[in-house]
């Protein structure tokens, strides 16, 4: 795992070695091991490439980067890891290619040399590269399918740099600074932002599962390379469910499998669900001895706290099990967790993720989580409640959204009134149900939103599935979803999360569940093996419910979520009171403050769940307030 970074100038212009150190140690978290910055050029392109390495795989300082072929005409920069490079490598010896090292990285240069613009979709791993092509003078930029590992880029015309996060493309004095603020109501919507527009102006991000060629002073246009195929048919002729079943687990144990290589002491990230459950119980098995498992919990409400079922899967698979109660206090953390993500924070599970990937960096270097399980297997509860809607009659509807109001709101994990609300909002009269479903993961819905936010709205920003009508028309309504979250709020939200999280304590995770064919085999299964009968992760839980304890296997989704509504009625209150409303916060120019204390002052009196709206204003302002616009 490493921070990847460079510079390219198309004129024959000089680049000061001053700004790629700085870039270099503004991402020195991502890789604190070693560090190495190249020229590579040819005529008036000049082009540095630099990497900070955190060394997994082949600890030597011969397998540092940038890593180079044979004749020093191929070069590559590289963050992540390459699961299927001992194939590669045989292969390519076979064709002629001699390594040095025993790196993974090693196969990206001469991968390129034997298929070009093709080499990233021979690559099975999470990976952000940069490569340069000397015989063509030019430098493609490639990212992994899911978008684990991020890559960004600016280019001014004259100018072309690029790098694992923001802020070092920030340094630059020829990268401009200035707000995207039409993306800020798309924020305020989701809680975070679509690509290829970022937070800044002028920066993008490579999309997953892309590439792009720079070269001639001109960044060509991005080109897809893979997208997942999701079955259109409510059943399929996918054989026997005894052969279903075989798949989805042949496909699971080979994703773990993989992800067990390296050269540093590994872990599990344990939360107690399914997924994490049946990765542990794989590595302990394929292992055949003891592993270290972490898992962070909260003393002020037992309804968020998974450690008690986290400890007993952890005797149950006897692991070294560590557990780390995140408290109040460690509200400390968010300007810190702002500062790595380089843009507002909408997830507020972003918290015990750095607090358990801190812990786990004690004991272990990399870290393998359960990230992807419900996007794969369709685990979250707003599927079911999509299903259900599909099928309930109007009337009741509005019978229940009045129901709903008798109850009165809870600071508990699963609150009553709050879900009620959601579900029941739009109603039936809403045909739509991508409109629908949108409703329920908006944080601020459309009318919310209008009162809230003071500048211009542009409508075409607020609407996800907008970007992929076409593709989603032909499918039944649970992989409509599922493509959506696939295309959307993982790549956007929880990739994102993990990677920032981990990388700011120097920790590699991987996530198994987001392995290529894990991906391709759950997507080709037919919906009514995903959600049978009310139960999410249909398939999943019968593949392996002979290896995990029954209580897990028959377990309802426990969202990784903080107690946030009782925060803000302590201490985070305080904190968003004084950060808000004392003196005049940056934000001001955007939120109407009139609003946002309504919202408070209801929230703490109990006459509303606004915990998600006054988290999602507070990390804007912490951003806007560092970022210094």
């Amino acid at each position: 795992m490493c921070g990847i970074y460079g510079i390219i100038s198309f004129d024959g212009t000089q680049i000061e070695e001053g700004l790629l150190r700085r870039m270099g140690e503004l991402l020195k978290h991502r890789g604190p091991d070693a560090s190495g910055v190249k020229r590579f050029g040819k005529g008036d392109f000049n082009c540095f490439l630099g990497a900070n390495r955190l060394k997994i795989i082949d600890l030597s300082d011969s397998a540092n980067m940038p890593i180079e072929n044979e004749d020093g005409s191929v070069a590559a920069v590289f963050n992540g890891e390459i699961y299927n490079y001992k194939l590669l490598k045989e292969q390519l010896k076979k064709e002629g290619h001699s390594f040095k090292t025993g790196t993974d990285s090693e196969v990206i240069p001469h991968v390129f040399e034997q298929r070009g613009e093709q080499c990233f979709r021979q690559f099975d791993g999470m990976f952000a590269i940069a490569l340069w092509d000397g015989k063509n003078g030019r430098l493609l930029l490639g990212r992994d399918r899911t978008g684990k590992k991020p890559l960004y880029y600016y280019y001014s015309g004259n100018r072309f740099a690029f790098a694992s996060e923001i802020k070092a493309l920030l340094s630059l004095p020829f990268v401009s600074k200035r707000i995207n603020e039409k993306k800020i109501p798309q924020y305020l919507t989701y809680g975070y932002i679509n690509g290829p527009e970022t937070f800044y102006e002028g920066i993008y991000e490579l999309p997953p599962a892309s590439f792009l060629s720079i070269e001639a002073g001109e960044v060509r246009q991005v080109q897809k390379y893979w997208e997942p195929e999701f079955s259109k048919e409510q059943e399929k002729n996918f054989g026997t469910f005894a052969e279903a079943k075989k798949g989805v687990r042949d496909a699971v144990v080979e994703a773990v499998s993989k992800r067990l290589t390296s050269d540093v002491p590994l872990g599990v990230l344990l939360s107690g669900g399914i997924d994490s459950a049946v990765i542990t119980g794989i590595a302990v098995g394929l292992l055949g001895r003891k592993i270290d498992t972490f898992t962070v919990g909260f003393e002020d409400t037992s309804g968020f706290d998974e450690r008690k079922p986290a400890a007993f899967l952890a005797k149950f698979f006897k692991t070294r099990h560590t557990e780390l109660p995140a408290k109040l206090k460690d509200i400390s953390l968010l300007e810190q967790i702002v500062e790595h993500y380089d843009m507002p924070c909408g997830d507020p599970s972003a918290l015990p993720t750095f607090i358990v990937c801190k812990m786990a960096k004690k004991n272990v270097t990399v870290a393998l989580n359960g990230d992807g399980g419900d996007e794969s297997f369709a685990g979250y509860d707003r599927y079911k409640a999509a299903l259900w809607a599909d099928k309930i009659p109007g009337p009741l509807f509005t019978a229940g959204k009045a129901l709903s109001s008798i109850f009165p709101y809870s600071d508990a994990y699963r609150g009553l009134r709050r879900r009620m609300e959601k579900f029941f909002d739009g109603g039936k009269q809403n045909k739509d149900i991508l409109a629908r479903h949108h409703k329920w993961i908006s944080v601020f819905n459309e009318n919310d939103l209008y009162k809230i936010y003071k500048k211009t709205i542009d409508k075409e920003q607020l609407r996800s599935e907008a970007l992929y009508t076409g593709r989603l028309r032909e499918l039944p309504l649970l992989h409509k979803l599922l493509f959506l979250d696939f295309m959307t709020y993982l790549p956007q939200n929880l990739n994102v999360k993990m990677d920032r999280m981990s990388m700011a304590n120097s920790l590699e995770t991987r996530s198994p569940f987001l392995d290529t064919k894990v991906l391709e085999v759950a997507a080709f299964l037919p919906p009514a093996l995903k959600i049978r009968n009310g139960v999410s992760k249909y398939i999943l839980r019968e593949a392996f419910k002979d290896m995990l304890p029954e209580r897990t296997v028959l377990a309802k989704k426990h969202g990784f979520g903080i107690p946030l509504s009782l925060w803000f009625k302590a201490e985070l209150g305080k904190y968003f009171q004084s950060t808000m409303f004392a003196g005049k916060p940056v934000c001001s120019q955007y939120i109407d403050l009139t609003v946002a204390r309504k919202l408070y002052l209801e929230h703490i009196a109990g006459k509303a769940d606004s915990s998600k709206e006054l988290w999602t204003l507070l990390q804007l302002e912490l951003w806007l307030k560092q970022s210094k616009f």
